[in-house]
């Protein structure tokens, strides 16, 4: 087939536990389940960092965070971080699709530097060049270079401007499209009030009772042993209320697709930069809302969803595990690029899994999956998952077959140090591949003077966050 039209959407937060079509009894999100009706879902999609800015270059570069060099979320805010190209040495996939032909677009978040300029690869871009702050409310945005004050809605601002790209691409070449709604992350509050209203009697099912995990937590939420129902209750229907908000808008997309009889040529792909807590495991957020640092499966699992008639069957679901590196090459696949051409030194750990999507999956596929958050490296198979903390620990083993909630600890058990041994073998192994050693995240520096990248040691157990590129 000739290289299909491509829109990504790539949300914030956006835990794959909730959505219907992943199981959740209460969250309404009638667009996405209707998606994943007419293509695949892939029911154990991972991301290799659970953070904003780390997870995305993971997707839009092809390659480890250890390879690029961006280990922490990027304060916007500060010209120190958000003024400064951290994909400046990488060739990114909207520059790959725009090298192939393609007219890129991007409406909403990008987080990866100098937000306030249209990224690289990119012909036309509507975005936040700052903090991306509240849900509903006045923000200057920038529209091609230009600021646009608005108020209101943002995920139906970016919507708005992803429609108006839709309606302005040339008609001689496909388009792609990067979506990047943000109501999915904190603050879990100040969502439109009709659809909170939806969720005001529910009994919220699919989360479990808070108890607190015994680490110190981040995000903004003060440790403690009990909540009120009236504050949980808020949290969790304005959280609900952000899926359903963007899952209203993502129909807009689709419909004036089908208006425009471009639909059924269009590779649709619906994911999360990484997953998110809303109490589960006993923390609120995702890896860096505890210390030291977490790869729990509620942090890293992501949705995926992808719909392209006559190429993906319908109605299917992908039980093989796969992650960001391998959607940036199934979607450069799709495109008929070759990455590796056109960054021959490059080393890619991903692998396209558009056979996984059609359903002919090949004998080889792996299971395992790596990942890391600075001096945090994991790995996963579906049997087991071992954290290493580095150089000291404190490491995690999980039987996730046995204990699939992750609850006991296993690193200590002498019963199970060949399987922690093995595991660190293939860990190395993988890094001593796709890692620079001027960008990996075991180059530990101190970095004191600023409160969100500091080493320190409280109660012996690092609380490390990961570091920048230096």
């Amino acid at each position: 087939m000739t290289s299909p039209n491509i829109l990504l959407f790539l949300t914030d937060d956006h835990g794959a536990w909730a959505t219907g079509c992943y199981g959740n009894a209460e969250v309404q999100s009638p667009t996405l389940n209707q998606l994943a009706r007419e293509g695949v879902r892939f029911a154990h999609a991972f991301t290799p960092s659970p953070v904003c800015s780390p997870a995305r270059a993971c997707l839009l570069t092809g390659r480890t965070p250890s390879q690029v060099g961006i280990h922490d979320w990027i304060q916007d805010s500060e010209p120190e971080f958000g003024d400064h190209d951290w994909l400046r040495d990488e060739v990114t996939l909207p520059e790959l699709l725009h090298g192939a032909g393609y007219y890129c677009g991007l409406s909403g978040k990008w987080h990866l530097g100098r937000a306030q300029e249209t990224p690289r690869g990119f012909d036309w871009y509507f975005g936040l060049p700052g903090w991306q702050g509240d849900h509903i409310e006045t923000y200057t945005y920038v529209l091609n270079g230009q600021p646009v004050t608005l108020t209101g809605n943002k995920t139906g601002f970016i919507t708005d401007h992803a429609l108006r790209f839709l309606d302005t691409t040339p008609a001689d070449r496909p388009f792609f499209l990067q979506v990047g709604y943000i109501a999915t992350h904190s603050p879990y509050a100040n969502q439109e009030p009709d659809l909170v209203a939806r969720y005001r009697g529910a009994a919220f099912r699919d989360i479990p009772p808070y108890t607190p995990h015994p680490w110190r937590q981040n995000e903004g939420f003060p440790q403690r042993a009990t909540w009120t129902d009236e504050e949980l209750r808020s949290r969790y229907a304005n959280y609900y209320a952000a899926v359903t908000d963007m899952d209203r808008h993502a129909a807009r997309l689709l419909d004036r697709l089908r208006a425009q009889g471009r639909l059924d040529s269009t590779l649709v792909i619906y994911t999360s930069d990484h997953g998110l807590a809303l109490g589960h495991n006993g923390f609120w957020g995702k890896g860096n809302s505890t210390r030291p640092l977490n790869m729990y499966e509620i942090s890293i699992q992501v949705p995926l969803i992808l719909r392209l008639p006559g190429e993906i069957p319908a109605d299917h679901v992908v039980a093989r595990c796969v992650d960001h590196y391998d959607s940036f090459q199934a979607i450069c696949d799709w495109a008929g690029v070759d990455p590796a051409r056109a960054a021959p030194s490059a080393q890619y750990p991903g692998r396209s899994y558009r056979p996984l999507a059609q359903h002919t999956p090949p004998p080889d596929w792996s299971d395992t999956i790596c990942g890391e958050y600075g001096d945090l490296r994991m790995i996963r198979t579906p049997h087991y998952k071992l954290v290493r903390r580095y150089p000291h620990g404190p490491d995690d083993l999980f039987d996730l077959r046995a204990d699939p909630g992750e609850r006991t600890n296993l690193a200590d058990d002498p019963a199970h140090a060949a399987t922690v041994r093995a595991l660190t073998a293939d860990l190395d192994a993988f890094y001593a591949r796709y890692s620079d050693p001027v960008h990996s995240g075991l180059r530990v520096k101190a970095l004191r003077q600023h409160n969100r990248h500091v080493e320190a040691w409280r109660d012996g157990i690092r609380e490390a966050r990961g570091l920048q590129r230096y």
